[in-house]
């Protein structure tokens, strides 16, 4: 009898899913290991007797699967329902804000005026809000107040959430938690109690993602918890420890760049591996091919016109298409495609498959175009028209392809091999490159064709040979042990195109000689990385953040674009500096800011700085010059103009960025943070002048203004250099050089043992409190300082930054070398005098009009 129960129950057990958490086993089985199959798990209970466990189990294991159905319905509600507000908050701020971003609506201009002014204006601005009616303010806050009361199905909703919670399934107390740290499904952000959420379930359940945001909150220190590395690095090492991918993320890059931990590349490996694997799997296992890589990632900055509003050097603002210029490039290839262009109509179907940052992808409408332009030009029998023209071919081989694609992959139509070979032939015949790949893919597995390598690697090989990545890659590997060095030629130009798998392909040969040399261990730490930042369809915060900044939802966007940047994107650290940096500087307090997330103003800067510091590191154009600013100005960092100086000729002479050099040419004019030189002055504005003509006019000026002050500190009888400031320069002795007297030889030289010396103290830290683990709450100093050593700007002298070695021309050299010797002041003729007196005059003339 107990035998035939025991077979009735592990026939139920078969039929019952196991949870993901794995329950403990009630009755006498302790000391039973946790078994992963139905049989697995009826066998334990059988070689122990335990029947009433066993049925115990039955039990919990059917009401796990309850849970998890019931969960699953309450998130697809909540999901849609969020969409739906999204959407509308986003019409809504468009309407309110036009094409103006949001970063650009600020009051700095009162924050500017003098204090007896900023009282009447106030009062002006409210008079007029009143006579028209609306301002950016009021229309800002009735976008983020209209969806702030819960309907009542969402309250239901969440009160059953509330419920599973309460019975202890784990990813209802995530979903609640998350619910309140970044403001979904209409409810208020409040990231202490989400906090005190994440602590309750990972000591209740030692759940990854708990940890993982515990130790996001102790990094970054939002919500008024006290920033400590220590345990940042403990909860996001336990996180890791259990597989999850973000955890790794953050742990490869604190120890690829030292932050917090001593830097170790192959530990950095181990962790950026981690995230590869999987990530490359998922890639895999989508449609022939691979999966579409994860949408573009902007940067905020390109929305407000570059960081500082203008461009200020030649890598500072990418040109992006802004909505209004989509909705009329759309509007245009519609009416063209109407009129008969095809290349209009092709034009649109790659713009729906590809999708945009304002147009999500449209796969049906995009296979609708691309067989309204296939219907032009092929006949009924699939043959080209013959009055085709050169351009028309052209046109026809990419649609070919594409239709061909589509059918292989089953996108937008339904899946069709034998129709998908017969269009990939024609847009092959027709030289599309992306077709190619496709039909070699299917010649490689026998799909609809004659398995044959041979037709493989040809097609593979055309395919790369037309710069397609997919081409190449695969033309890698299927000639990588006839033909290595091709393949490997292949392998490395797939990865300047951005494969993530030829990436992938580069890391995992590196690491197999990691351990005997660290330049392979970098490089396959590179390789990993860009796989694990590129192919991120399983950890990307990017989605999540570039919907809240489009709904205008600064702070949860703040929120998720620092997951990102402390995971190690670089875009990441760029907008979320970018986004800390707008509150900090705001006015208004009705306005979207991410002002909720820290205490003062003091802990915004502080934080800002961190990112724009990390940023600089991974070279983002404009992060250095902004280091470089909060230095000057002592924003979250105490005032250190040498270390500002240091920053912004690493800027001027890495980026060639004309507003870096401007700043140097005016800390060498006043001898702020360096020593007042006149003539470097002159060379950094003139640089600024070559490298960036938007700021011509502020160089004039400054030059002019250089000129007066020149004039009267040499009328004063101050020390101003052995030449003259628009002369010619003079020999220098080798005597006089030794001594630095009439030179700004020292000048950078100062600054480097400026940066030696307080290279463990620059930035004043992140954890002033934190006295204990000190080698671990290092973060904050390393992530303030400059990490690049500071390079001449005379690229051409091998010995080193030297100033007054002005190069000399044949007529210079002429005669014994050994008598040159530096005139001497009582040697200036009275044409020098004359000159100084007419530029002087000159000057002068030039401000007249500006009187």
């Amino acid at each position: 009898m107990r035998l035939t129960a025991g077979l009735v129950l592990w026939a139920a057990a078969s039929s019952i899913v196991l949870a993901e958490e794995k329950p403990t086993l009630s009755g006498d089985s302790t000391d039973l290991a946790v078994p992963t199959t139905a049989s697995a798990v009826s066998a334990a209970y059988s070689e122990k007797g335990d029947f009433d466990g066993f049925r115990n189990h039955i039990k919990i294991g059917a009401r796990r699967q309850a849970q998890v159905k019931e969960y699953e319905e309450i998130h697809a509600i909540l999901n849609d329902y969020q969409k739906r507000i999204d959407k509308k908050d986003e019409l809504l701020l468009i309407q309110h804000r036009g094409s103006l971003s949001i970063l650009k609506i600020r009051q700095d201009v009162l924050q500017k005026l003098p204090e007896p002014l900023k009282t009447p204006v106030c009062m002006l601005q409210k008079v007029y809000s009143r006579i028209i009616g609306w301002t950016p303010t009021r229309g800002f806050a009735r976008v983020f107040s209209l969806h702030r009361k819960q309907p009542d199905f969402i309250k239901a909703t969440v009160q059953r959430l509330e419920k599973l919670a309460d019975d202890g399934y784990e990813h209802a107390m995530i979903l609640l938690a998350d619910m309140k740290m970044y403001g979904r499904y209409s409810t208020t952000m409040d990231l202490k109690s989400a906090f005190e959420d994440y602590q309750k379930i990972s000591e209740k359940t030692g759940s990854a993602e708990a940890q993982y945001m515990l130790g996001f909150f102790y990094s970054t220190g939002i919500g008024g918890v006290p920033q400590q590395n220590s345990l940042a690095l403990l909860y996001t090492t336990l996180a890791a420890m259990q597989g999850h991918n973000a955890a790794n993320m953050v742990m490869g890059f604190r120890i690829k760049m030292g932050l917090g931990v001593p830097a170790e590349c192959s530990k950095a490996l181990g962790y950026y591996l981690l995230v590869a694997g999987p990530s490359i799997e998922h890639y895999r296992s989508g449609p022939p091919l691979g999966r579409t890589m994860p949408e573009y990632r902007t940067r905020l900055s390109d929305e407000a016109g570059s960081v500082y509003g203008v461009s200020t050097g030649p890598y500072s603002l990418h040109r992006f298409v802004t909505r209004e210029e989509l909705v009329e490039l759309v509007d245009y290839y519609r009416f063209s495609a109407q009129k008969g262009n095809l290349k209009a109509g092709l034009a649109l179907a790659d713009l729906y498959y590809s999708g945009h940052r304002y147009m999500p992808r449209n796969l049906t409408t995009s296979a609708w175009h691309v067989r309204n332009v296939l219907s032009h030009i092929f006949t009924a029998d699939g043959k080209p028209r013959s009055d085709l023209t050169q351009a028309e071919i052209n046109v026809a081989g990419h649609a070919a392809g594409l239709y061909g694609l589509m059918l292989l992959r089953g996108e937008g139509v339904e899946e069709d091999t034998r129709l998908a070979a017969k269009w990939l032939e024609i847009g092959t015949g027709l030289g599309h490159g992306p077709a190619m790949n496709a039909l070699g893919y299917m010649y490689q597995n026998g799909i609809e064709v004659t398995a044959s390598d041979e037709d493989a690697i040809e097609l593979y090989k055309k395919a790369a040979e037309k710069s397609h990545s997919g081409g190449q890659i695969n033309y890698a590997m299927a000639v990588m042990s006839t033909m290595p060095k091709a393949a490997m030629n292949s392998l490395n130009r797939s990865a300047r195109n951005g494969n993530v798998l030829a990436h992938y392909t580069l890391g995992t040969m590196y690491s197999n000689g990691a351990k005997e040399s660290e330049m392979k261990c970098h490089l396959a730490v590179a390789s990993f990385c860009f796989v694990a930042e590129n192919a991120d369809w399983l950890h990307s915060p990017f989605p999540e953040a570039s919907a809240a900044f489009r709904r205008g939802d600064l702070a949860a966007s703040a929120v998720h674009y620092m997951r990102a940047a402390e995971m190690g994107y670089s875009i990441g650290q760029l907008n979320a500096a970018v986004l800390l940096e707008h509150a900090s500087r705001a006015t208004d307090e009705s306005l979207p800011s991410t002002a909720a997330l820290y205490q003062n103003k003091e802990l915004l800067d502080r934080q800002a700085m961190v990112y724009w510091t990390r940023a600089a590191n991974q070279n983002v154009p404009d992060a250095r010059i902004k280091q470089g600013d909060y230095y000057y100005y002592g924003r979250g960092v105490p005032r250190n103009p040498t270390k500002a100086a240091a920053a912004y000729r690493i800027a001027a002479d890495a980026e060639k960025n004309g507003f870096a050099m401007w700043n140097l040419g005016y800390m060498f004019e006043n001898g702020i943070g360096v020593p007042r030189d006149f003539h470097l002055a002159k060379r950094y504005y003139d640089a600024s002048l070559e490298a960036n003509e938007s700021g011509r006019l502020a160089a004039c000026a400054s030059l002019v203004r250089l000129c007066a002050k020149y004039l009267w500190a040499w009328a004063r009888g101050e020390d101003v250099g052995d030449a003259p400031l628009f002369f010619a320069p003079r020999l220098v002795t080798k005597a006089k050089e030794a001594t630095g007297s009439g030179s700004s030889n020292g000048a950078f030289k100062a600054v480097d043992k400026h940066n030696d010396e307080d290279s463990d103290a620059a930035g004043g830290g992140q954890n002033e409190n934190e006295n204990e683990n000190a080698n671990l709450d290092a973060n904050a100093n390393a992530n303030h300082e400059p990490q690049q050593r500071l390079l001449p700007l005379d690229r051409h002298n091998e010995g080193g930054f030297q100033p007054d070695a002005w190069d000399l021309g044949d007529d210079e050299l002429d005669g014994d070398a050994d008598s040159d010797e530096l005139m001497s002041e009582e040697e200036s003729t009275v044409s020098e005098s004359v000159f100084f007196v007419v530029l002087f005059l000159a000057a002068a003339w030039m401000f007249l009009p500006l009187r």
